[in-house]
């Protein structure tokens, strides 16, 4: 069996049949002829068969060292293409992450992060899913994503979580009479049509009970599961709704206006990811830019008309 070849010596024998002349190898590799001829020899010896014959003073490749320089050349490709894979593996552009998210974020705000995440990530493949958060959950503990945003209750020593705070604000057309208002109570929701989401909806929830201990009865003229058909029905003058600021804004500038409630109508979600499995770096990224584009997203939504435009 032959020897193990080191690097130096495949390295001479490359640059010794590019260049056909040991001097100019030696050139190659910054460093002396004999240094080069001692490499070949080497070589000669480790693979166990003629490499070259010396004619007229002149190395010669033998027809066996053009089969092995073939061969040379398809590994040395092969080795390249290993440095290139680690080294973009090792600035995050390549690889994939797989996001499982509750149809809040899914549907509106994640895909203007990804797409800013692609924008210094070209390489990497994202796959976005939407479920209901109890499926998110199961899709994070059985590691068929990398990383999931759900609504959660208690913690759970199979996941790790980070914890985000959405406030609720009340979206309505822009000449409702609401509109006037910088803060509504809950007596400005008193006769009024509204629109609300599935009774076991933790904002929702939240609705009912704010509205219910000021007195307030709780009339809803429509049912929804998504933030965005509230909006929407918002803005074909079917009532005013309750949603998170991200997709109150969505159609801002369509006739449609929110205003802040005066009471902690808030709902907390979570980025989940399996305790059992280390955060690649590509994940570890997303999840850092996601961190920043929400609460830029959140001040800029929150904002007054006036401040919205200060801001632009």
């Amino acid at each position: 069996m032959p020897a193990r070849l080191s690097d130096r010596q495949v390295t001479a024998f490359r640059h010794f049949m590019a260049c056909g002349s040991v001097s100019d190898a030696a050139r190659r590799m910054m460093t002396a002829q004999p240094g080069v001829t001692r490499l070949l020899r080497e070589l000669e010896h480790d693979v166990g068969f003629a490499l070259f014959e010396r004619v007229r003073g002149r190395l010669v490749p033998t027809p066996e060292a053009r089969l092995f320089q073939r061969e040379v050349e398809r590994a040395w490709i092969g080795m390249e293409q290993l440095r290139e894979t680690a080294e973009r593996i090792r600035t995050r552009q390549l690889g994939g992450l797989r996001i499982s998210a509750m149809p809040l974020l899914g549907m509106t705000f994640l895909p203007d992060v990804i797409a800013a995440f692609r924008a210094t990530h070209p390489g990497a493949f994202v796959q976005l899913s939407n479920y209901r958060s109890a499926q998110v959950v199961d899709e994070v503990i059985t590691q068929r994503c990398d990383l999931g945003l759900a609504i959660v209750g208690d913690s759970d020593e199979r996941f790790e979580t980070r914890r985000f705070t959405l406030p609720g604000v009340c979206v309505m057309p822009a000449d409702h009479p609401l509109a006037a208002r910088d803060m509504l109570e809950p007596e400005d929701f008193r006769g009024r049509e509204l629109i609300v989401f599935e009774t076991h909806d933790p904002l929702r929830q939240a609705l009912e009970r704010w509205l219910n201990a000021a007195g307030v009865g709780f009339e809803a003229v429509l049912e929804v599961s998504l933030a965005l058909q509230a909006v929407r029905l918002v803005m074909n003058g079917q009532g005013i709704a309750v949603v998170d600021p991200i997709n109150a804004a969505v159609l801002a500038g369509a006739g449609v206006v929110q205003r802040p409630i005066a009471g902690a109508l808030d709902t907390d979600f979570c980025i989940l990811t399996p305790r059992e499995q280390p955060l690649s770096q590509l994940a570890q990224a997303f999840i850092a830019l996601f961190e920043r584009e929400y609460e830029r997203a959140i001040a800029t939504s929150t904002a007054t008309d006036d401040s919205r435009q200060r801001l632009k």
